[in-house]
């Protein structure tokens, strides 16, 4: 209140001096009411311009609030705060002293200090807008229209201008372009027979370059298809969607991120928010048997069979099992039901090799419920008895038991006896069935594999199979086959496996097969039954079991699945 009564004074004394009262002494009452005012002098007046050669160029900074371009020159104006004017709450900002001192340094000279302010700029300020510079004076209660007015007649300062509009002009940066998939991996990897997925969402590339501007990146996860994120399928399509959230925590996601930003002035844009990304495992993590070195192909005489592509999905044959020898089988179901790329077939085969399919079967693990195999050994039968199941065996295709040798050994055929002579430990040298004058290395393979089975059964019928040392039990079929190519065997090793196989999924030009009582194990051979020892691949279900093994089964012997295991490769059995 003094500083307006002060105010008022100076008026009073201002319009006695103009009216040619200057110098007039004051009466007695005018000295009683101004007593306690300071006299004002005649005063020259002088000019003052408080914005001279004020401009600004405004960007965004990372965080999307505006502030000025040239941060050569240091910091234009301070920290927001809040303060009263003319009654009311404000948000401004100050011109800094450094600036504001050349352009009112004539005012601080005759005792008015004033400071330079705006109000500080909201954020969707644009191109073309208008931002005021105003001015206060410091520890002066002056309403802001009266200010110009105040300084002239107490201070003498007449102001060019009380305010000024300065109109917005932007030099933003062009935004980053920033892949937020760049450098992203993720892995699939089988864990107790489901498909789980590991990422580098955190580290990759993409996300690292979006936090160097301040933007905090979430990938989430969902699945485009299949039936839960937490059992991925072989095929699911994984989707993965870039999000962040707002000031306010809500989450902003998809191709709603590079809206946010461009409205926000954040100095980033993805080149995508959003990538579907396969669900196929790499090859060391089980998904196929190891015992196959070649890639399945369509055959040349490849064709549609399947009449009814709804019958079967993916999911359906995720159940199937089996034998290394019976991989292609599987394949072609998945080829004809799911028609997945050729390079990708693999992946959709789960193929445990013969003794574990048939025990995940007769203990219900992992979902298996129809394995595709070789007959079952007498372990097998009494694995089912005590597990108070019965098997379900039905002959699905035909496959020679063959032997195999070494490519340089002279021997071409054997008689079922002298096979048979040789496994029991009845004859060890090669000269004893026409060959080289050396010591015969039999190998064999482990007990309840499939080829193992054949050879006990097929061949050697109640004969006991000779002891062999360990170093000759192959774990594996394509194990045996290595083994007998080795050049160190070069004409002394045999060993068993079955014809398709060796065939068409371990091929290995070192080795031959040996014909049996002068006859191949072609195909007319096994369908006339002139090949000694053929063999049949089995579909096997529980007794009573699931309904759509039993329907896969049934598919696998009608007359159109013959001819998708003919198409495969192998002997129907009608």
């Amino acid at each position: 209140m003094k500083k307006r009564i002060i105010f008022l004074t100076a008026l009073i004394l201002s319009a006695s001096l103009f009216s040619g009262c200057e110098g007039r002494p004051l009466s007695p009452s005018d000295e009683q009411l101004t007593s306690d005012l300071p006299q004002v002098p005649t005063m020259t007046i002088t000019e003052v311009d408080p914005f001279r050669s004020l401009s600004f160029t405004y960007y965004h900074n990372k965080n999307g609030e505006i502030t000025e371009k040239n941060q050569s020159l240091g910091m234009l104006f301070l920290k927001p705060e809040t303060v009263t004017i003319d009654g009311k709450e404000r948000n401004i900002q100050v011109l800094t002293y450094k600036y504001a001192k050349e352009r009112l340094r004539k005012c601080e000279e005759l005792g008015c200090r004033m400071s330079i302010y705006r109000d500080v700029p909201e954020k969707d300020l644009k191109e073309g807008d208008t931002v005021t510079l105003h001015l206060r004076l410091d520890n002066e209660d002056i309403p802001e229209e009266s200010i110009p007015e105040y300084v002239e007649k107490v201070y003498g300062i007449r102001l060019k201008q009380a305010t000024k509009d300065i109109k917005v002009h932007f030099e933003d940066e062009a935004p980053e372009i920033i892949d937020p998939f760049e450098g992203v991996n993720i892995y699939f990897v089988k864990e107790n027979d489901s498909i789980v997925y590991e990422d580098n969402f955190s580290t990759c590339r993409g996300n690292l370059r979006a936090l160097d501007k301040d933007i905090f990146l979430h990938y989430i996860v969902d699945l485009e298809e299949g039936k839960d994120i937490d059992k991925l399928f072989v095929g699911d399509k994984l989707r993965v969607t870039v999000a962040l959230y707002d000031d306010n925590g809500k989450e902003i996601k998809g191709p709603e991120v590079n809206d946010y930003l461009e409205d926000n002035w954040r100095p980033a844009r993805f080149t995508e928010t959003e990538k579907i990304i396969d669900v196929y495992p790499g090859y060391s993590n089980g998904r196929y048997s190891a015992n196959v070195n070649v890639m399945f192909q369509k055959a040349d005489n490849w064709h549609e069979i399947v009449k009814d592509k709804k019958k079967f999905d993916k999911y359906d044959l995720s159940h199937i099992d089996g034998s290394t020898a019976t991989i292609p089988i599987t394949a072609e179901l998945v080829r004809q039901y799911c028609a997945p790329e050729d390079d990708k077939v693999i992946y959709y085969v789960d193929h445990n090799t013969t003794g574990p399919a048939y025990e995940k079967l007769i203990k219900g693990e992992d979902e298996k419920n129809i394995i595709l195999v070789t007959e079952p050994s007498d372990d097998e039968l009494e694995m089912a008895r005590k597990n108070d199941v019965e098997l379900d065996v039905t002959p699905i295709a035909l496959d020679g038991f063959v032997f195999i040798t070494h490519k340089n050994n002279p021997v071409d055929s054997l008689t079922v006896e002298q096979i048979q002579g040789i496994y029991s430990g009845a004859i060890t040298n090669w000269k004893e069935v026409g060959g080289n004058d050396e010591a015969i290395t039999a190998y064999q393979r482990e007990a309840n594999s499939g080829s193992q089975t054949a050879m006990e059964n097929l061949v050697m019928k109640g004969i006991p199979l000779m002891e062999a040392p360990k170093s000759k039990i192959q774990i594996t079929m394509g194990g045996l086959v290595d083994a007998i190519a080795e050049y160190k065997n070069s004409s002394s090793s045999i060993g068993y496996t079955f014809y398709y196989y060796l065939n068409n999924l371990y091929k290995n030009e070192d080795i031959k097969v040996l014909k049996v009582n002068g006859i191949s194990p072609e195909n007319k051979n096994l369908l006339d039954k002139s090949y000694p020892f053929y063999s049949g691949y089995y579909a096997v279900t529980l007794k009573g079991g699931d309904k759509k093994a039993e329907e896969i089964k049934n598919y696998l012997i009608s007359d159109e699945g013959q001819e998708l295991i003919k198409l495969a490769g192998y002997c129907p059995v009608k």
